[in-house]
């Protein structure tokens, strides 16, 4: 079995925004004006600036006060910085995206 390299490299597709994307402010700046989810069905949600998708590996865990679905947009300020954080910081189960 292969192992895929941790580090993308240059000739990898999606590569150029992985480095792009190294840290917070350039991740910021990327989604400035909010981003796409596409469906299975090949449509798109456009996911505003201020708000936070959560994915989550296991539907239907706990954390913070909410079960969680397997992806969820949450509008600005419905969840508190509290919450945000205490589910981000479940790295295993949880991909927590804030828009912009």
């Amino acid at each position: 079995m292969t192992r895929k390299s941790e580090t993308p490299r240059e000739d990898e597709t999606g590569a150029d925004v992985a480095l792009a994307l190294k840290d917070e402010a350039a991740a910021r700046k990327a989604f400035a004006e909010g981003v796409a989810i596409r469906g299975k069905d090949g449509g798109a949600r456009m996911v505003p600036p201020g708000h936070v998708i959560i994915v989550c590996r296991d539907p239907g865990m706990r954390r913070a006060g909410i079960e969680h679905k397997a992806l969820h947009v949450w509008r600005r300020g419905e969840l508190t910085r509290a919450q945000i954080d205490r589910i981000a910081a479940d790295t295993e189960t949880f991909a927590v995206i804030e828009v912009g």
